[in-house]
């Protein structure tokens, strides 16, 4: 009896201690730092989160709060959750809510407005505890509001903070902001870019642009600007077929509000991703209507949320189709979705069927470093004749005449050393006579001139592309300060091949480094140009084009080599300018001329023909690719 009588007893203790234990209490509730005694705080952003129904609020508006856990072994036990203006004061009031088995209190602070807590939780802890905060004397002038929780979760206070809720603003007004339009000329620079149409170089002129800047290995940040009046958003698929996917839609009212919604659409018909959560998986969700326009926002996690968020009484299961979320971790197709019609019918949300192909042949890595280009249609009819102009003038005529110009001038000489020999075959003299045939001189003139003449009309072909407008980015101003410095050098070599001065001369030898130095400069910038150019966002050509180019660039390179050996290995004969007639230093009567032979003079020729042709193919090939380039 008495042994019973100790084991009750210890069980007594242990129980009261554990009902001490399991009761606690939050002091200064109505303050942002709320404190439990005998508990040490840390932040738990990263283990708790708190997810709103909205990202935006009006007076009286009844928000959805979601305080639920994100890491696993941390369930919710004792809590508390307020929400404050930006003086640090509590704001609105929370409705009474029904959770199974968990008993929520009400504290209402001095100004009226009410948190709501639970100090004691007998069951393991939840993951997720829905509770309701209505806007109820928010001061007119309170634009943005930041809910704030206390949670205890093993013997630790974790503050967790959501994002701000911002006040919604009257339809037609646009908060200030230096993002409301997309800067496509940074498109594959700093952000990835989806166009409608592809030739719009201008985003409060398009019909539809979506950019994107990847946050970090796991977040990215969506901006949308579209010409519609009813919805807008952007589809991700994991094929190349609309249907069975992923969708953020950015919806207006009829009061002019816009919200912001993850959904499911199977043909038509979309569904929330998490059904009484219309914006799950979106965080700084914002979106407003401009006039014509409709402008979205929005950050997205690159991994698929597979968060079932079960509670213990498993009341949420179900609620999520965790098969039909997007991993965007993995490539992925994406579509432009906006309309005029209005998303919510009399049978229901309804997205109408839209001719807008979806981005075929080219799936989107979100985690790549190099951004995207991506368009559902093709380039205009300007750039894509500036870019066959410049791959004409500068692949093949420009190499063609640089080649000759360097290595020929002893094979096809301006000047023409001729031997005289006897009838033994012995020399006996020599002449030096300008050729009657054409020569390296006749050849590169015209050649040059051609080529300034294609580079300054693919010039203004580009010019009116922009509309006179000069082009910003990285990327994009590499490719046009360099494409100026390519167009003046060209502009400059035929002027100073017209200048050109008698040969052997000082004159002459200044002359000669000049033009040499202006059409040097000109070619081998105007590849590197050309390179940039297919890497465009008006004309985003094929990987393999790139590829394609770069062959050719070493087959040029062994070629030059091969010519550049052989004029290193033999020397060359200088020829003085003849100005009256013959001139032999030795002549007899039935002596002969002979023309003398120049090292070369075989395979020189045969093997510029086989550079000449590999390049009219590479040119060919580079030509048709522009040509049927329709966007992807």
């Amino acid at each position: 009896m008495a042994t019973m009588r100790h084991s009750l007893a210890i069980l007594f203790i242990i129980l009261l201690i554990e009902i001490i234990h399991s009761e606690v209490t939050f002091d200064s509730v109505c303050s942002p730092d709320v404190e439990v005694s005998g508990m040490s705080s840390t932040d738990g952003n990263d283990v708790y989160a708190i997810d709103l129904s909205d990202t935006k609020f009006s007076p009286e508006d009844a928000i959805s709060v979601y305080l639920r856990q994100i890491r696993p072994n941390y369930g919710i036990n004792e809590f508390v959750i307020r929400a404050f203006d930006h003086d640090g004061n509590v704001v609105g009031r929370f409705d009474d809510p029904q959770i199974s088995n968990l008993m929520v209190k009400h504290h209402t602070c001095p100004n009226g407005a009410t948190a709501v807590y639970a100090d004691h939780v007998d069951s393991p802890g939840y993951r997720e505890i829905p509770l309701t905060w209505r806007a109820t004397g928010v001061h007119q002038n309170l634009d943005e509001i930041i809910f704030r929780a206390g949670v205890v979760s093993n013997r630790q206070l974790y503050r967790v903070k959501a994002t701000s809720l911002k006040r919604r603003l009257p339809p037609g007004t646009i908060p200030f902001s230096q993002d409301q339009s997309i800067n496509i000329d940074q498109c594959g620079e700093s952000q990835g870019c989806l166009v409608v149409p592809q030739q719009c170089n201008n985003a409060g002129k398009c019909e539809y642009t979506l950019s994107w800047q990847a946050l970090d290995d796991e977040r990215a940040r969506f901006h949308i600007v579209a010409r519609a009046q009813g919805f807008v958003g952007v589809g991700f698929s994991k094929d190349e077929k609309r249907g069975d996917d992923q969708v953020i839609l950015c919806a207006k009212d009829a009061q002019g509000h816009v919200s912001v919604y993850n959904m499911f659409v199977s043909v038509q018909s979309p569904q929330y991703v998490f059904r009484g959560r219309p914006s799950y998986g979106l965080r700084d969700a914002e979106g407003y209507s401009n006039g014509p326009h409709i402008i979205c926002k929005f950050e997205k996690s690159l991994a698929a949320y597979t968060d079932d968020l079960v509670e213990d009484d498993e009341r949420n299961r179900g609620r999520i189709d965790r098969e039909r979320l997007v991993d965007l971790r993995q490539p992925h197709y994406i579509y432009p979705i906006y309309s005029d019609e209005d998303l919510v019918t009399a049978q229901g949300m309804r997205i109408p069927f839209q001719d807008i192909s979806i981005v075929n042949n080219h799936p989107v890595n979100f985690q790549r470093r190099l951004w995207q280009k991506s368009h559902p249609e093709g380039a205009s009819v300007l750039a894509k004749i500036h870019a066959i102009l410049n791959i004409i003038a500068w692949v093949l005529f420009a190499s063609a005449g640089v080649m000759i110009a360097r290595y020929f001038d002893s094979v096809w000489p301006e000047y023409e050393r001729q031997v005289v020999v006897d009838g033994t075959g012995a020399v006996t003299g020599e002449t030096v006579q300008r050729r009657r045939r054409f020569s390296y001189f006749t050849i590169l003139p015209p050649i040059m001139t051609l080529v300034a003449i294609l580079t300054w009309i693919a010039f203004f072909c580009i010019l009116f592309e922009l509309n006179w407008r000069w082009t910003s980015g990285t990327h994009h101003m590499w490719h046009s300060i360099l494409g100026v410095i390519v167009l003046v050098c060209a502009f400059l070599a035929p002027i100073i091949g017209v200048l050109r001065p008698v040969p052997h001369t000082k004159p002459y030898c200044i002359w000669y480094w000049i033009h040499w130095l202006v059409v040097s400069l000109a070619h081998c910038l105007a590849i590197p140009v050309i390179f940039l150019g297919m890497d465009n966002r008006r004309l985003d050509l094929w990987t393999w084009c790139s590829w394609l180019l770069f062959g050719w660039c070493i087959f040029h390179f062994i070629v030059q080599l091969i010519f550049e050996i052989h004029a290193c290995c033999y020397a060359r004969r200088e020829y003085g300018h003849i100005d009256e007639g013959d001139r032999y230093r030795e002549k007899h009567p039935g002596h002969r001329i002979r023309r003398e032979r120049v090292p070369g003079e075989g395979w020189k020729p045969a093997l510029l023909g086989i550079y000449l042709l590999v390049t009219l193919i590479v040119v060919i090939i580079l030509i048709l690719a522009v040509v049927f380039y329709e966007g992807y």
